[in-house]
């Protein structure tokens, strides 16, 4: 499996992340890395008893917000099936996503936030879209102290950063470093 950072789209295509425009990128990116982190769990055919002690707690607090019959048809082999059944991608990020909710969710996950990159200018991002999408600012507003220049630079910095924390999903996941290290067989 691999994650390669393209530039085209950002929905998850085949085992790539495309990173596209900053103010949709944040969120959908993170939102498929974590997912490929499940669907690697699934395929891997990993067992609830073999995963970090972070994951156990996400994958409980999954469970808990489904519909008991729902899962009871999805379910085949609980040991396996009960780190799938309760995910849903949709519910990971609303829009709220900047560098500490990034830095959270690599605590909760148990991934790498260390990169090269500054990441402060995921806040700009995350405000500027939040002050857009509830009509608190205008498309002038935002944009009238920022040249297309600064503008296309803080979409770098964006972009290279996301780059940096996909990379770390990818030793992640390449290291089955979701598995609990306490527990060997």
């Amino acid at each position: 499996m691999r994650i390669l950072v393209a530039t085209t789209s950002p929905n998850l295509t085949g085992t790539a992340f495309p990173i596209k425009r900053p103010i949709l990128i944040i969120e959908s990116t993170m939102r498929d890395a974590i997912e490929e982190i499940f669907n690697e769990m699934k395929n891997q055919g990993v067992s609830f008893n073999k995963i970090r002690p972070e994951l156990k707690k996400i994958v409980l607090q999954n469970l808990k917000r489904r519909n008991p019959d729902k899962v009871f048809q999805k379910v085949v082999d609980i040991s396996v099936d009960i780190i799938t059944v309760g995910f849903d991608k949709e519910e990971l990020f609303y829009g709220n996503i900047d560098a500490q909710k990034i830095k959270t969710t690599t605590k909760e996950y148990g991934f790498s936030a260390k990169t090269k990159t500054d990441s402060s200018d995921l806040l700009t991002v995350k405000t500027n879209r939040n002050d857009l999408a509830h009509g608190i600012k205008s498309f002038a507003e935002v944009g009238k102290d920022k040249s297309a220049d600064e503008l296309i630079k803080i979409k770098n910095k964006v972009v290279k950063y996301l780059r940096q924390i996909l990379e770390n999903i990818q030793i992640y996941i390449d290291n089955q470093e979701y598995l609990d290290s306490t527990n060997t067989p």
